[in-house]
């Protein structure tokens, strides 16, 4: 890696940190409105949304690989049956990923 390259890396960790830090430490008197508390709440079903929907719907490698044989679509659509039937984070994160790797095998 260059200097410049470490330099940046280096500044980008500074500045998150220092964002970070100004809201949780109790010294700086800042609190949310309800509405912006609520609005809140969607930040990370948005995060994990913009994460997953690329993976899902262009996972596939080539042109000629089909979106219909796609292990990527279907170990989605089992994960969000499982999440939608069992609360417990972490076993739909192993059924996903089970999931996933099984299709991939079989398809």
């Amino acid at each position: 890696m260059t200097l410049n390259l470490e330099l940046l890396i280096l500044l980008m960790a500074a500045i998150t940190f220092s964002c970070r830090y100004l809201f949780f430490m109790n010294s700086l008197p800042i609190t949310l409105g309800p509405k912006v508390q609520a609005l809140l709440k969607y930040t990370a079903p948005s995060v994990l949304t913009a994460m997953w929907v690329p993976i899902v719907f262009f996972g596939h490698e080539t042109i000629e690989e089909s979106f219909i044989t796609s292990p990527f679509l279907y170990a989605g659509i089992l994960t969000v049956i499982a999440s939608l039937k069992i609360k417990n984070t972490l076993a739909v994160v192993v059924i996903g990923m089970s999931s996933f790797l099984l299709l991939q095998w079989l398809i």
